[in-house]
């Protein structure tokens, strides 16, 4: 008996199908092999996961945007170690884009930045919005260097490498008396600048990447060259990469108050020209320690300095973070140490706040040991917070940044979204 050939045309036109489909393969599997060279099981899992697992990246006229995260606070942020770690976790997953707020000189012991050191002559004296608070002429810092002897500098120089930058811009008072000021970047003079001018007002001194260099920098001399007054009222690294930049400011010994001293058309400028895709807000450990804190008036504190920040940055995320754990010395307690009772009720405040705006909050308390004032962090190797029972100590502030980054990331990713007009640098 013969066999039936089923196919109509024969095995020739199959097999030679077999055979296209399979270059085909070929050709698909290098392409793809090519595009993800990190691996298929990457290329795999990027296809499984849920669009909200995603990075979001965007893209705005073919250019990549870098993101902006403000953080204003009190001594918690002054000291730039929790928002120093925030800066270095976030980084890590969007890229360093290194915008920077600097330091003016030494206006207070507790302000620092985790990316430059700053030295000051002795001849620089300061004004902060915490000593000084009619002062209009105050921006982001919330805090001016004013001297009116030649000769006198300030020096900063990045602390582990040199950091790469767009411009550094400084801004300067200027007026009839002005002085003259000599710039200096890495070492070579930029210029001789006079700050005189007929009418007071600001004048935004910008510093390029050299010619032909690495584009970066890692220091900035300034030098007074005449005995007439040289009022210093910012220094702003602005980044040229795409990526993240954490711009962060404290305000040692502050309450949310200190948002009604800075309430000027000065600093709402210089924070509308930073453009931040979010704005932190980090307050409360100082009010919390009030005993004599009106409720009433607080609540209405917060509503009014959300809605003016809401109206100032209509495109921005507002963000807050309630106070961490505190306390203070009461012998009537086993462990020696009680919150103030204000603490928790500035906490409920600002939850309220935030659940009556539809804004995210993060709880830092959450994190900390709720019996004797968190006193159990003072006593774990390695010990956590201070004695004083209010700050924390670097490893403190370390294990609550990640906690926070662990909480925002999901914030920035939606805000990116939102926006599309950042493209993250992974």
């Amino acid at each position: 008996m013969s066999s039936r050939n089923p196919l109509p045309f024969g095995w020739g036109p199959v097999v030679l199908a077999l055979v296209l489909l399979s270059l085909l393969a070929l050709k698909l599997t290098k392409n793809l092999i090519d595009d993800h060279p990190e691996g298929i099981g990457a290329w795999l899992s990027s296809v499984l996961s849920e669009p909200e697992d995603r990075p979001a990246e965007t893209v705005r006229k073919g250019q990549a945007t870098p993101i902006v995260m403000a953080i204003l606070g009190d001594s918690h942020v002054a000291a730039d170690l929790f928002s120093g770690h925030i800066r270095s976790l976030l980084q890590q997953h969007y890229g360093e884009a290194n915008g920077l707020l600097l330091p003016l000189g030494q206006p207070h012991p507790g302000i620092r930045s985790g990316a430059v050191t700053v030295q000051a002559s002795p001849g620089w004296s300061y004004r902060t919005v915490m000593n000084a608070p009619a002062d209009t002429r105050y921006l982001l810092s919330g805090s001016l260097a004013e001297t009116s002897a030649p000769d006198q500098t300030l020096l900063w120089q990045t602390r582990r490498h040199p950091l790469a930058f767009g411009t550094i811009e400084l801004l300067f008072q200027t007026g009839p008396q002005a002085g003259e000021i000599e710039l200096a970047l890495d070492g070579e003079s930029v210029g001789q600048f006079d700050l005189a001018r007929p009418v007071e007002g600001i004048v935004a001194i910008p510093l390029h990447p050299k010619a032909g260099g690495d584009g970066a920098f890692r220091s900035v001399l300034l030098t007074t060259r005449t005995a007439r007054p040289v009022v210093l009222l910012q220094v702003l690294v602005r980044p040229l990469a795409a990526g993240i930049s954490v711009i962060s400011t404290g305000y040692p010994g502050a309450t949310f108050s200190v948002l009604d001293r800075l309430e000027t058309a000065r600093f709402d400028q210089a924070l509308q020209q930073l453009k931040p895709d979010l704005l932190v807000l980090a307050f409360g450990t100082n009010e919390g320690f009030d005993d004599h804190l009106a409720m009433p008036r607080y609540q209405q504190l917060l509503a009014r300095q959300i809605n003016r920040f809401r109206t100032l940055l209509p495109q921005t995320q507002l963000v807050l973070i309630s106070p961490p754990v505190g306390g203070r010395a009461n012998a009537t307690q086993d462990c020696g140490w009680l919150e103030p009772p204000k603490l928790a009720l500035v906490r409920q405040a600002q939850d309220q706040l935030a659940q009556s705006q539809a804004l995210p909050i993060w709880s830092w308390a959450q994190i900390m040991p709720q019996s004797c004032a968190g006193h159990q962090w003072t006593l774990d190797q390695p010990r956590l917070m201070a004695d004083d029972h209010i700050h924390l100590t670097g490893e403190g502030y370390r294990r609550s940044a990640e906690a926070f980054v662990t909480f925002v990331m999901p914030v920035i990713d939606r805000t990116i979204r939102e926006r599309n007009d950042a493209v993250p640098k992974h």
